[in-house]
């Protein structure tokens, strides 16, 4: 077994996906030369995918997470069961990656810490300010096919909040504030593995590298910082949508409801939308972030959130200002109807296939004989 286990869980729309491709692009020197396993695990059978271990853990977790069914957790036992495997067999440090981990109640913490004992455990949780981290969220809810509004999205999370803390520890579905407030996810995960075994990396958002770096050094191996080549280390993993193009996706998703489209359908065709009309587009309208509705809200989310994390005794890598409230940032700009009628018809022209109106060949004229 590892002599030491790092959970990497996450949050959501915190930079797990970047750090994770980063990592599958130099695992083979990360062992190598710090000892630190980034086990394979999806690029055993997708080559070309982001490397991490959010599908082996539903193996293990299957229906603690509210979004997985028992059959597909049945089918994911084998990738837990290779992962778990691959880290009995590494007599070094395992880096285990799974933003997912970030919703699971107690008993699943306790169950997935019993996995790997007796190695040592340590936790990492990548964080993002909430008034960058709920917007980013709701837009990428939309790109997988809610209809939700935005206020409304503001609304449905200060009535969850609004249960208090035993009910999001307790709450099946309550895995939004399970994984975004701070505090008690670091409490969560402490009362297991002990404060002093989990590390808060806060995102400061730009430039990407600044990340992998801060990352490099919570786990402990600062000196491999500079190590992957720099167009791995600048690339932007998420291509996030605007606010007029997730409003655009919203009007349609509904739309595809009504019409009775099927998911695999409805999915295949906002990808060709996105990936041939909204996001090649310069001059693509506002970033998404917090509604003026929801301002004060999200404000008083991130200071009681902020005073929490700082109550935990958790160690904290980066600055814990970039986890505040900044309305000059995190309020979205007004539109105009013009941007959002530029991403509606730059979906309508994805959707069409030119060769449908390409004009008809002229028929050839008919000659007629002469009569003498």
């Amino acid at each position: 077994m590892a002599a030491k286990v790092i959970l990497h869980i996450g949050q959501q729309k915190s930079g797990t996906t970047y750090l994770q491709e980063v990592l599958g692009h130099c695992a083979d020197a990360l062992a190598a030369e710090t000892g630190v396993l980034f086990p394979p695990s999806l690029r055993d059978v997708l080559p070309d995918a982001v490397e991490n271990h959010e599908r082996a853990t539903y193996g293990l977790l299957g229906t603690e997470y509210p979004w997985v069914s028992a059959e597909r957790a049945a089918a994911e036992e084998d990738k837990w069961t290779r992962l778990a495997a691959r880290a009995a067999e590494w007599p070094g440090t395992v880096l285990i990656s799974a933003e997912a981990l970030s919703v699971v109640r107690s008993a699943a913490v306790r169950r997935v810490v019993g996995e790997f004992a007796p190695a040592e455990i340590e936790i990492v949780i990548t964080t993002r300010g909430l008034g960058r981290a709920l917007p980013s969220l709701w837009q990428q809810h939309v790109r997988n096919g809610r209809r939700q509004e935005i206020g409304t999205f503001f609304e449905t999370l200060a009535a969850q909040r609004d249960q208090g803390p035993e009910s999001i520890e307790l709450e099946h579905d309550q895995h939004h504030w399970r994984a975004f407030a701070i505090g008690g996810l670091v409490r969560r995960w402490a009362r297991e593995v002990g404060a002093d075994r989990v590390t808060v990396v806060v995102n400061p958002g730009s430039p990407p590298d600044r990340l992998w770096r801060l990352f490099t050094a919570a786990i402990g191996v600062a000196e491999f910082a500079d190590r992957p080549p720099e167009q791995v280390l600048t690339r932007r993993t998420h291509s996030g949508l605007t606010m007029p193009e997730t409003l655009v996706l919203v009007r349609l998703n509904r739309l595809l409801e009504e019409a009775g489209w099927d998911t695999y359908s409805a999915r295949a065709a906002r990808e060709r939308l996105l990936l041939s009309g909204l996001l090649p587009r310069s001059g693509r309208g506002p970033r998404v972030g917090v509604p003026e509705s929801a301002r004060r809200l999200v404000e008083d989310w991130s200071r009681a959130d902020v005073a929490d994390l700082e109550s935990t005794g958790a160690r904290i890598v980066g600055d814990l200002d970039d986890l505040r409230f900044d309305a000059e940032r995190d309020v979205h700009r007004p539109l105009t109807p013009d941007q959002v009628a530029d991403a509606a018809a730059a979906a309508v022209l994805a959707m069409v296939d030119r060769s449908d109106f390409q004009p008809a060949p002229p028929r050839p004229r008919r000659r007629f004989g002469v009569r003498r």
